[in-house]
């Protein structure tokens, strides 16, 4: 063997300009070895995101579920103020929670009754992962938003 051949021998056979010889055991160690560490790395950067992305969501949401228990009790407020529950939606502190629901990029409505007994609130967010939410005077808080001007309460 020349000295060019000897020298070719000794160096690390994962070099770019030299081809890989996947019958040599020690190659495969090496190439697994590497595959390893890209693979703890690239979990290392992902998992942390991946939990904050969570901790948010289920921050919102519980954000939303307080402020759907807000509108719920606002509301009771206002019906023992006006014995009804006409004009609701003007109310300042259902605006107020409006407000809040809406930096969160949420569209809420408010349906009453025509006699003005009873109530429902819907609300949807442009994040489809946060759902619809409904609240009713009946107490129910969740996340169905089915009620309508035709149907007030929340399924």
């Amino acid at each position: 063997m020349d000295k060019q051949n000897t020298n070719n021998k000794n160096r690390n056979p994962l070099w770019a300009n030299e081809s890989i010889d996947f019958s040599d055991p020690e190659n495969i160690k090496i190439i697994l070895k590497f595959l390893a560490i890209f693979v703890v790395f690239t979990v290392s950067l992902c998992l942390p995101l991946y939990v904050s992305y969570k901790t948010q969501q289920n921050a919102k949401v519980m954000r939303i579920k307080m402020d759907m228990n807000q509108l719920r009790n606002w509301a009771e407020v206002y019906r023992i103020e006006n014995n009804n529950y006409i004009g609701l939606e003007n109310d300042v502190e259902i605006k107020r929670v409006f407000e809040d629901i809406k930096t969160m990029d949420g569209l809420t409505v408010i349906f009453v009754s025509t006699d003005g007994k009873s109530f429902c609130c819907r609300t949807n967010f442009s994040n489809t992962r946060l759902g619809s939410w409904c609240v009713d005077n009946f107490g129910r808080v969740g996340d169905d938003g089915k009620c309508t001007t035709n149907h007030i309460q929340c399924n």
